[in-house]
């Protein structure tokens, strides 16, 4: 090997040690990841000097009897000497390393530059996926679906909804866009679970929770375990506000301001959407409509205000409109007129309705 041949192998043995050390510690950014993979690229003598820092690190250790040896002194040991590969000895003692502890073959090279381009692989595809990338999900009017998280928790997402999901080292944060979403949050991970949506935020661990997005106002309901939920601002007019809200509760916040009290309410009720049902129990009729509305490609229309103010009972598929419109039709004073898009709900005549029966 020439000098200037030498000198090059001191100088990349020098960059593969610098590197191991920098990958030892948190994970690097895409832009860190990006210089590594592009470096090791640059020339096999890379791949080879890297994998030799890698060994003695990974056998130097076992072998040495001295405790107080750190990993950068036994890196010392790559970058001393440029002549060659790093050949593992494990009953070899740190203090009786011999001067030329370093060989060289073509075969070894190879060998190196085959193994490393693995784990390097291995490594930036491991990385892009604990990476702080996010991920979109969104389903179309009158969809619903299932999605299983990186760590195990599991998304359902209503019709006309959004949301982006963010994992990385020391958080799992999912912001909802638009529309309702129902989370099963895995246990045993100590990353804190937190759900955005709007000016509210969800912090919750080990649980089943729904959130929805209903025009100005979200709309948190618990089914198992605890949430806390934080409105408000910690600087300007409006603190921050949190709440805790235990199984069987629910909580709605309009724009940034929190009641005083979450509600007591049939939390599997309110999730009957997972189901593809609607629940109702004395509701107003716009309401259960507008609920309909949400799945079914024809519409309801109510436009007698009293109409909509009048409370019903019942439990329905939600992408059934037939058999909803056909329990309107069967209730005194009140007729459908159906059109190729509509449902059109009126009064039959000027005398005020009964109350309608309960419909299951």
């Amino acid at each position: 090997m020439t000098s200037a041949e030498e000198q090059i192998r001191s100088v990349v043995a020098r960059q593969a040690a610098d590197w191991f050390i920098a990958n030892q510690g948190a994970l690097p950014d895409y832009a860190e990841r990006g210089a590594f993979i592009a470096w090791l690229k640059a020339s096999p003598i890379h791949v080879e000097e890297y994998l030799g820092v890698a060994l003695v690190a990974r056998d130097l250790p076992a072998a040495a009897d001295d405790p107080d040896i750190s990993l950068e002194s036994l890196l010392e040991l790559a970058r001393a000497d440029a002549a060659g590969r790093v050949v593992a000895m494990p009953s070899l003692k740190v203090r009786e390393l011999p001067k030329q502890y370093f060989v060289r073959s073509r075969r070894w090279s190879m060998a190196a530059a085959a193994i490393v381009a693995a784990v390097s692989l291995a490594w930036w595809i491991s990385a892009e996926h604990s990476g702080t990338e996010s991920q979109r999900y969104l389903t179309r009017h009158g969809e619903q679906s299932l999605q299983r998280l990186a760590d195990g928790s599991t998304l359902h997402l209503n019709t006309d909804s959004a949301v982006e999901v963010r994992f990385d080292e020391a958080s799992r944060s999912v912001r909802l866009e638009t529309g309702q979403a129902f989370f099963t949050v895995a246990h045993g991970d100590s990353r804190q679970f937190r759900v955005v949506a709007d000016e509210t935020e969800i912090v919750a661990v080990g649980t089943q929770f729904d959130v929805r997005l209903k025009g100005k106002s979200t709309v948190v309901t618990v089914v198992e375990g605890r949430v806390d939920v934080r409105a408000g601002h910690q600087q300007g007019a409006l603190p921050l506000q949190v709440m805790r809200v235990a199984a069987g509760y629910r909580l709605q916040i309009d724009g940034d301001i929190m009641p005083a009290q979450s509600e007591r309410v049939d939390a599997r009720g309110a999730v009957a959407w997972l189901q593809r049902k609607i629940v109702f129990e004395r509701e107003p009729l716009g309401e259960v409509t507008d609920e309909f509305n949400r799945y079914g490609v024809v519409q309801f229309v109510i436009e007698d205000a009293g109409l909509r103010a009048l409370p019903v009972s019942g439990v329905f598929n939600a992408y059934d409109t037939d058999s909803f419109a056909a329990f309107l039709a069967s209730l005194d004073g009140i007729r459908v007129e159906r059109t190729p898009g509509e449902i059109h709900v009126k009064r039959q005549d000027a005398a005020q309705p009964r109350e309608p029966p309960a419909a299951h």
